[in-house]
């Protein structure tokens, strides 16, 4: 069974996402784990902040939170269906960033989708920074490809910083690069 590790986060959910991911189905058992890193909200498309957070009240920082309650909001959250609406309603109560809990709307509104296609697939949200997110899910899991969606060009972070490239050099895994549109959460 090949397994992918597919790096995605306002591009999540775009078609040009799921067609490698369905050119990736189509070639035999696979598993796909979803990594999210989470995001700053001050740092996402202000498009998909402005409409998420018209429904969610203002994003409130982890400013007031003891170091153990953060340091706990930043490890990686496994996705689990038991504890869904638990785990909005915590992170709302305990000042979540807007970026975090989008990533995590997002990450599960896709493995719902991804199941719904007969996928096999896990998930989690990383770490802001997406090359320390990788790092730390390598650690647990061995992958055959990582795939990396990226906004396009200049409006791209991951580009910016040459992320394919850093994770292909820095872990000797085959990359493939993809670029989408932001996607909003529906």
């Amino acid at each position: 069974m090949r397994r992918y590790l597919v790096v995605a986060n306002q591009t999540l959910g775009g078609e040009e996402l799921w067609a490698a991911i369905r050119e990736r189905m189509g070639g035999g058992d696979c598993h796909f784990h979803l990594l999210v890193p989470a995001t700053p909200a001050g740092q996402l498309d202000p498009g998909l902040t402005a409409a998420a957070a018209e429904g969610q009240g203002e994003a409130v920082g982890p400013e007031g939170l003891d170091r153990r309650t953060a340091r706990q909001l930043l490890e990686d959250e496994l996705d689990e269906a038991e504890d869904r609406d638990l785990g909005e309603d915590l992170g709302r109560r305990l000042g979540e960033d807007l970026g975090r809990r989008l990533a995590r709307q997002r990450m599960r509104q896709e493995l719902d989708r991804m199941r719904d296609l007969g996928a096999s697939c896990s998930g989690e949200i990383g770490v802001a920074d997406p090359v320390d997110a990788v790092r730390m899910v390598l650690h647990r899991w061995e992958f055959d490809e990582v795939i990396v969606s990226t906004l396009p060009g200049r409006r791209s972070r991951w580009l910016a910083a040459d992320l394919p490239t850093k994770i292909r050099r820095g872990f000797r895994l085959p990359v493939t690069q993809i670029t989408g549109t932001p996607t909003p959460i529906r």
